[in-house]
């Protein structure tokens, strides 16, 4: 019998992924973060065989990089639990709570350290003089913020404080919680859905863990939403910025317009990643919400789907968009790659 009818007899109506479409899920999931994984890892082998991880233009790509190693590695770990304990959901559900804290901290890490980087862009260019210098932005006139290594830092310490305290709190929920009668469906569990409606019907779960981890779910989404706005008004507040200070002087140059144009295909490029990889992860949080647990999880198969694919490749888009596709970051870890590739080097978004 398949095991998901039991559940359909003791919860709601609401329908459920099949095994089958789980597996393929975490087959998703796994095969997406391993690509990040070995994206992040470049840009920190690099970072620190070149002793670079200092450099004002490395610095927070090798902050963003590190976040999304951690968070696609405790994914990876949740999804090969997933599939190692497969028919032993009782062994996976609560080692795979514990990893789901993880991957929520670290990816809010990078959304928080995205957002830190666009604020330096913003911070960086309010105290340049660009007109002058033809070239485009000097790096010896560039500032070096105090308050930078504030938000750095808290970027880092809110989050992990916050999942510690709450992962913590879960032990103490999880002592007292007996896990007699699992279902294999629960194993899904190790898999980062963001809808959460599937939790009432694995095992008996106290109503304090079902709403701590819808906690779980909102501190995961807000963020991200908060992130990718901050992100959209500061870069286009940025480049309205430079554009004016171009306009001071009268008609532009063939380089002004040049580096107008390199930076506004950086903005976009940022935000695509960012809106890219986490639009499905929105919409599932925004579906699961206003349906609640009357949500019918395999018509939304495919944004599920989608969701695995695009979610953890997030690490490694990040490395090309923030890094390796950018001269200047090229110049400083594979200079022969500059040489192969040509162009000219620009500092107007870091």
């Amino acid at each position: 019998m398949n095991p998901i009818e039991p559940l359909r007899n003791i919860s709601h109506q609401g329908s459920y992924l099949s095994v089958e479409q789980i597996d393929v899920i975490s087959t998703a999931d796994i095969c997406s973060s391993g690509l990040s994984i070995l994206g992040c890892v470049s840009i920190l082998i690099f970072a620190v065989a070149k002793k670079k991880v200092c450099h004002s233009s490395v610095q927070p790509l090798f902050h963003m990089a590190l976040a999304d190693f951690f968070a696609s590695a405790s994914l990876l770990t949740s999804c090969v639990i997933h599939k190692v304990y497969k028919s032993q959901p009782d062994v996976a559900f609560f080692p795979c709570s514990y990893l789901g804290g993880c991957i929520t901290g670290f990816f809010v890490i990078t959304f928080l350290l995205t957002a830190a980087y666009a604020a330096e862009v913003y911070m960086r260019t309010t105290y340049q003089d660009v007109r002058p210098n033809r070239r485009g932005f000097d790096p010896k006139k560039t500032k070096r913020f105090e308050c930078m290594y504030l938000m750095y830092s808290m970027s880092w310490a809110v989050p992990l404080a916050i999942v510690i305290t709450m992962v913590g709190y879960y032990a103490t929920i999880h002592q007292d919680t007996a896990m007699d009668h699992i279902h294999d469906y629960c194993n899904s569990t190790c898999l980062p859905f963001f809808s959460l409606n599937n939790l009432r019907v694995c095992g008996p779960q106290s109503e304090s863990m079902y709403e701590w981890l819808r906690i779980y779910k909102f501190m995961f989404l807000v963020p991200l939403l908060v992130a990718f706005l901050f992100n959209l008004v500061v870069y286009i507040k940025t480049f309205s910025m430079i554009r004016k200070s171009f306009q001071r002087g009268g008609q532009l140059s063939a380089g002004e317009n040049q580096k107008l144009r390199r930076m506004k295909k950086n903005v976009i490029l940022f935000l695509s990643i960012f809106f890219v990889c986490w639009l499905p992860t929105v919409l599932i949080g925004i579906i699961s919400t206003i349906e609640g647990d009357q949500m019918n999880m395999a018509r939304y198969y495919p944004l599920y789907l989608a969701q695995a694919i695009l979610s953890p490749l997030q690490g490694l888009l990040n490395t090309l968009g923030y890094g390796w596709q950018r001269r200047e970051f090229k110049q400083l870890m594979c200079p022969w790659l500059t040489r192969c590739c040509g162009g000219q080097t620009h500092r107007v978004v870091e």
